[in-house]
């Protein structure tokens, strides 16, 4: 018996890279596709605990490569966002992993 795998909802993307002030600066790329269907609170818990989940992620691989900072820079359809993520977020978040 095969099991099929159903695709996300949404489409998220990460990557991530030092800046030349030294700081882990993540791009994150999100939106939903046009064919997610179901409750939109449903829908919002998910992409939300996702998008943490990446982001967390992406943070601690900079912080292992040695990044002091870091920074999101986190695009949503046409709306962009950038804040720092504290080391305090990161461990309260490494539940998600």
């Amino acid at each position: 018996m095969m099991i099929t795998r159903s695709r996300r909802p949404f489409v998220l993307t990460t990557k991530a890279a030092f800046t030349f002030e030294g700081v882990w600066l993540i791009r994150a790329t999100f939106s939903f596709r046009k064919t997610a269907e179901g409750p939109i609170r449903a829908l919002l818990n998910q992409a939300r605990l996702a998008v943490m989940a990446a982001l967390t992620r992406q943070a601690l691989r900079g912080r292992g490569l040695g990044a002091k900072r870091v920074r999101v820079r986190l695009r949503s359809g046409g709306h962009q966002t950038h804040f720092p993520l504290p080391g305090k977020t990161l461990t309260s978040n490494l539940l998600l992993l």
